[in-house]
């Protein structure tokens, strides 16, 4: 491995106490950090150095809790499988990889015992059945408290573990009360140029230094990335590989610039130019909606009052070119909404200009987003209007929760809007932000259903196609200020 020394040495003394027999207070490790920065390699590497057998649960596996507790659980609660098959020593282990965890998906609720012994223990004729991952977190922490071998999780992104709901501070300490936390960063241009000759060298092949220059030049930190360029390099090349071959290579494929947002907004922070930043924001991945979010919550910490005094009215004006593409669709002023935000994030002058920037996710944007508010409205409302569930949830679900805000007017005992929407009362609490579990929403359903329209009531009939045409003729003799053309105003 090159780069992350200090992470190779805790996750070495880590290992080194399993080794001794002497079990970590902390008895799981996650390696966190960006793809293709060798989380899942050094796993399996550690393993295989030392002699000791992995059991593994990758992302494309079933991974719900009694899947995890066949294959994990279990097997990390007895002696190893090597000691056990091959007459080791009690040094011997059993490592239980799990593969990027934070593709679990569901919360941290805990199945029942029962429901779980009937699925691994089944003694009817139709087995019992686990769909998806659920449960599978709360296996995870199970495993984790009672484990007897070294367990290590990867994971790309720690908030999609946590889950972006409001009990994600808590999800995290959970977690983190019961495994190491080691953060893999992307490795700079001298270890890539290491790994690059090393690979070159036991492959048999030579290579220009421009050529190992021009490769490394936009790559990101990427060390999977790397060795498959130079893979396809010399497949070009052969077994001398020339800066031609490295120009040819790019001209067919084209490396993913995306970068995350974190080290996006850290290198726009430090950027000395506006134009450098400019270009930065345009490769990262987020559009401007988000990074303008972004920018507004994380000015507060990077800058004092007075400087952001002096930069809030470009922060304006780029929130209101944004605004503009949902009344004349102006998407041009996606520019000025990414563009304003970064030159003033570098005219300003930083409060500690020596030390990296303290970034956080912007609470407001986890607002409204929990998974028990947005499943059954934002599907129901997909399916009516015809589009992605994306789209409702970026575009109207933000509205809906404005409308339906109690500090804003909203009443939870007005249904007529969930009504119109054709939803139902489980979903119009969801609107409220009012869980079922409250004595409150009990009351608000019972009413809900009273209010539902009877049977007599009849919807208004959708036009067949006759009915139509006749109504498309009638319209036509209807003046241009009579007009039912649809608009996005009307809207």
């Amino acid at each position: 491995m090159e780069g992350n020394d200090s992470q190779l040495r805790l996750i070495g003394q880590w290992l080194d106490r399993w080794a001794r027999g002497k079990t970590p207070d902390k008895r799981g490790m996650m390696l966190s950090g960006p793809p293709g920065v060798g989380k899942t390699t050094l796993a399996k590497a550690v393993a295989a150095e030392r002699g000791w057998t992995i059991i593994e649960l990758n992302a494309s596996e079933e991974r719900n809790a009694a899947a995890i507790r066949r294959a994990a659980t279990r097997g990390s609660q007895h002696i190893s499988l090597a000691a056990f098959t091959g007459g080791e020593n009690d040094s011997s282990k059993t490592v239980v990889l799990l593969d990027e965890v934070d593709h679990l998906s569901g919360g941290f609720a805990k199945l029942s015992e029962d429901r779980i012994d009937k699925v691994l223990t089944p003694e009817e004729e139709e087995a019992a059945t686990i769909k998806g991952d659920s449960g599978g977190k709360a296996e995870l922490l199970n495993l984790l408290k009672n484990a007897e071998q070294p367990v290590i999780m990867t994971c790309n992104d720690p908030m999609r573990l946590w889950g972006s709901g409001r009990d994600w501070r808590r999800n995290r300490d959970r977690v983190m009360a019961l495994a190491e936390n080691i953060q893999f960063k992307r490795v700079g241009k001298l270890h890539m140029r290491r790994i690059a000759h090393r690979v070159l060298d036991g492959e048999g092949l030579s290579m220009d230094p421009g050529a190992v220059e021009a490769l490394i030049e936009n790559n990101p930190g990427d060390l999977r990335a790397l060795i498959r360029d130079l893979q396809a390099a010399a497949a070009i090349g052969g077994e001398h590989i020339d800066l031609e071959d490295v120009k040819a290579l790019a001209e067919v494929a084209e490396r993913d610039s995306q970068i995350d947002v974190f080290r996006a907004l850290r290198e726009v922070y430090s950027a000395r130019s506006g134009k450098q930043a400019n270009h930065l924001l345009m490769n990262s991945d987020k559009d401007p909606d988000e990074m303008l979010a972004w920018f507004a919550w994380n000015n507060q910490s990077t800058f004092e009052i007075s400087q952001l005094a002096s930069i809030s009215h470009a922060m304006v004006l780029a929130d209101r070119a944004l605004a503009t593409k949902y009344t004349n669709r102006a998407y041009r002023a996606w520019y000025w909404g990414s563009n304003l935000p970064s030159q003033a994030a570098v005219a300003a002058k930083r409060a500690d200009s020596a030390a990296d920037p303290y970034l956080t996710y912007p609470g407001f944007l986890r607002r409204g987003a929990e998974a028990w508010r947005t499943s059954g409205v934002v599907e129901a409302l997909a399916e009516q209007s015809g589009t992605s569930k994306a789209s409702v949830r970026e575009d109207l679900w933000p509205n809906l929760l404005a409308v339906h805000d109690e500090s804003l007017g909203g009443d939870p005992n007005d249904f007529s809007l969930a009504m119109h929407l054709g939803l139902r009362g489980e979903d119009h609490l969801a609107l409220h932000g009012i869980p079922k579990s409250r004595r409150e929403a009990k009351k608000i359903l019972k009413a809900f259903d009273e209010s539902l329209p009877d049977e007599s009531w009849e919807e208004t009939p959708v036009p067949t196609p006759q009915k139509a045409e006749q109504s498309a003729e009638s319209s036509e003799e209807k003046s241009e200020d009579q007009s039912t053309q649809f608009s996005l105003d009307s809207f």
